[in-house]
């Protein structure tokens, strides 16, 4: 091992035009793969918090309403739901759980009944505030004060109907029985969030309880841990599931929800792709330089072979040169990348209005998108450049390993 470290380190700074070049390869590629990391995990993080700030950590709602949620099935809603949230909120580990209801509507800022569709959601002014963060977000009016007809409009929705603070909206959806069902109230306020609450109607619970003719009722009941970690709220859930409360109710970490559930697969999917089309590109550049290395050291490696050295001892010579060269290179390269990824954690990347527009409701994807540089990325990155390196070298040590002592002192290279 000393012997290896000691003639590597002397290749390496035998031909420094030559090391810098590897070296410089490495840095690239361990910074680019750290800032789209970083970025990518920023990118999934703040989706995530945004969504389970919306919809909770864990869902709880009715098992037949669960199996057809897509035809919004209001007679298969929670009855009784006040109480059902209360025993939820005594149970350890929860921090809080609140009865919501979202439903579809038509809407329109005129007097004839317009074709814009939404969904209304009803809340009660705790969630607004602690979960929702509505009144943080207004853009424009005021949030909810508790008084009747009264709604605060997701500022795209506001825009589609063309209605503004003061105005009044009329919202017709249906009662929990399948009757037309219509509501009218005065907007308060204007909301930007996010792409699901900028298209979104919000009303006190009571109202939209009214508007389905549900008393006590609710659609769901979002419950909420310490954490939103999956580990942390397994547990939770099978206690939740057991509750003799929650008896025929479907009980769901936001991580066991679709897109959720795939979403994971696909973000490590994208990782492995971004990190191997890296490492590809990087490996090849560096398998150019060690190649030519080897060329120029035949006449070497065929003294030291007839000198000794073994085919095994030929390639890890070269393996550690490039383990030696990797990891300066990718300390660097994180280095340099991790200031990358903080530059997009503190500033982000606007997208375009349009390209946001894009994602639809079901994502609560934010117009700006910031990164997430952490511990574990950066010593990725690291290792990432060993193994760029590694992988470069991987081929010329085998041909230097190859070579046999008397036709490389007979080519005289």
């Amino acid at each position: 091992m000393k012997l290896w470290l000691r003639l590597s380190m002397r290749n390496v700074m035998r031909n420094g035009r030559r090391t810098a070049l590897t070296a410089g390869t490495v840095l690239l590629a361990t910074a680019l793969l750290t800032v789209a990391i970083s970025w990518i995990h920023g990118m999934f993080g703040g989706i995530t918090r945004g969504y389970t700030a919306i919809s909770g950590h864990i869902r709880v709602l009715d098992a037949d309403y669960a199996a057809r949620e897509e035809l919004m099935p209001l007679h298969e809603a929670i009855m009784g739901a006040d109480a059902m949230a209360k025993a939820i909120r005594g149970v350890k580990g929860v921090v809080d759980a609140q009865p919501r209801i979202t439903t579809g509507v038509a809407i329109t800022a005129n007097d004839e009944i317009g074709e814009e569709f939404t969904m209304v959601v009803g809340a009660t002014a705790q969630y607004y505030a602690d979960h929702l963060q509505g009144p943080e977000h207004l853009v424009a009016g005021e949030w909810l004060s508790g008084a009747t007809k009264e709604v605060v409009l997701g500022r795209k929705l506001a825009q589609r109907v063309e209605a503004a603070v003061g105005d009044e909206v009329l919202m017709l959806g249906q009662t929990q029985y399948g009757s037309m069902s219509p509501i009218a109230a005065r907007v308060v306020g204007i909301v930007s969030s996010n792409a699901m609450v900028d298209r979104q109607a919000f009303l006190p619970l009571e109202e939209v309880r009214y508007l389905t003719d549900m008393p006590d009722g609710a659609v769901e009941i979002l419950v909420y841990g310490a954490s939103m970690d999956a580990d942390d709220l397994n547990p939770l859930i099978s206690t939740l599931a057991a509750h003799p409360a929650l008896k025929g109710m479907q009980v769901r970490g936001w991580h066991q929800r679709e897109p959720w559930a795939s979403m994971s697969g696909v973000l490590t999917g994208v990782q492995i792709f971004i990190q191997g089309l890296i490492v590809f590109v990087a490996a090849l550049a560096i398998f150019n330089t060690m190649t030519m290395s080897v060329m120029e050291r035949s006449n070497e490696i065929g003294v030291m072979r007839a000198m000794g050295l073994t085919r095994l001892g030929a390639l890890g010579l070269f393996v550690f040169e490039a383990m030696v060269i990797g990891l300066l290179g990718g300390i660097a390269g994180a280095g340099l990348g991790g200031l990358g990824g903080l530059y997009l954690e503190l500033n982000g990347i606007t997208l375009a209005e349009d390209v946001v527009d894009k994602i639809g409701t079901a994502t609560p994807m934010e117009s700006t998108i910031y990164g997430d540089v952490t511990t574990g990325i950066v010593l990725t990155g690291v290792m990432l450049g060993l193994v760029i390196a590694v992988v470069g070298a991987i081929l010329p040590a085998l041909r230097a390993a190859s070579i046999q002592p008397v036709t490389a002192m007979r080519a005289r290279r």
